[in-house]
């Protein structure tokens, strides 16, 4: 009986892993488009000012 449970345990947990993955790629990937968003901007912004 408690084998059974430990092999549901685990199943749980990986499926639990399986879900979460895409959703933190994701979150991962719009992190990382933001920054390089701000970078492209401050970059703009430091090209602008030494044009100036």
């Amino acid at each position: 009986m408690e084998r059974v449970q430990h092999i549901t345990r685990s199943a749980i947990r990986r499926a639990s892993v399986i879900e979460v993955n895409p959703q933190t790629k994701r979150n991962l990937q719009e992190l990382f488009i933001n920054f390089s968003l701000i970078l492209i901007c401050l970059l703009l912004i430091y090209i602008i000012v030494l044009l100036l």
